[in-house]
């Protein structure tokens, strides 16, 4: 693979060398192997894929190799979930299993990402599965039309390494959290109301959902304050900083904040438990 891969290298405008998106794919193609492992195997000679050049000095090539082997979960579809799973699979988070019995209904026209005309009554798992596989072929996706809190979703939760919260109920989150913990892997959750948001990592040995927020709330204040389409983007761009952050190793239990975001106010507070 590697002399496939040095003769086509060649060096952008900022001086990282660079292996082209046709490239990869032609060697992927020529060699047999997939395309993930073409973009490896450039890593691991400091060559950057085409694809992922512009994370370039916010990762090292061994960091964006290092996300390529993760897998996150992701828990709900629709307008945090969505987000989510674009920006992940953009980033270079090499493999994700969406989850989200739903389908699209004409409410979330103004905020869900992968919600337009044409996929109104089409699944949100498997709509975000194939909107994915145009973005990132090299991501391996899969679509569980399921509760991700239920007996049927434990056999696809084998390996992850992390659950992100794409949830929209205080019961969910509550037993998310609580699957988190017996996984033994971390949950980063958010919540959005209105023009706020939350963020933060709940640990698989530290505080669960219910213990910090209570388990027993009949609703959350997104059902009285709505969801402009802004919230929930926003959102999901902290949450998945965090995502990244964990699953790099660069963010601990002790170093871990909650934050608040006021978009109204144009500010955020931090707090550490």
């Amino acid at each position: 693979m590697e002399k496939k891969i040095q003769p086509a290298a060649r060096t952008n405008e900022h001086g990282h060398v660079m292996l082209p998106e046709l490239d990869a794919e032609r060697i992927s193609g020529e060699m047999g192997v997939a395309l993930l492992n073409v973009y490896k195997a450039a890593l691991e000679m400091d060559v950057w894929p085409e694809r992922y050049v512009r994370n370039a000095g916010s990762f090292s090539c061994a960091e964006q190799a290092q996300l390529l082997g993760k897998v996150v979960a992701v828990a709900g579809c629709g307008g945090l979930g969505g987000y989510i799973a674009q920006f992940l699979a953009r980033m270079g988070v090499g493999t994700l299993r969406l989850f989200d019995p739903d389908l699209f209904e004409a409410s979330n026209l103004n905020r869900q990402v992968f919600a337009a005309r044409e996929t109104l009554g089409k699944g949100k798992a498997e709509t975000a599965r194939q909107a994915i596989n145009g973005i990132n072929v090299s991501t391996c996706v899969t679509a569980c039309k399921l509760d991700v809190t239920g007996e049927e979703a434990r056999n696809h939760l084998t390996g992850v390494h992390l659950i992100a919260d794409g949830l929209d109920t205080i019961k969910d989150r509550t037993s998310l959290s609580s699957l988190s913990q017996a996984l033994g892997v971390p949950m980063v959750h958010a919540t959005i109301s209105g023009f706020e948001a939350r963020v933060m990592v709940l640990w698989p040995d530290g505080p669960s959902f219910g213990d910090l927020f209570g388990h027993d709330a009949e609703s959350t204040a997104e059902s009285a304050l709505g969801t402009p389409a802004v919230t929930p983007a926003v959102a999901a761009g902290f949450q998945c900083t965090q995502i990244v952050r964990v699953l790099l190793g660069k963010l601990s239990p002790k170093t871990a904040p909650m934050v608040h975001i006021d978009l109204m106010e144009m500010n955020s507070e931090s707090f550490h438990f």
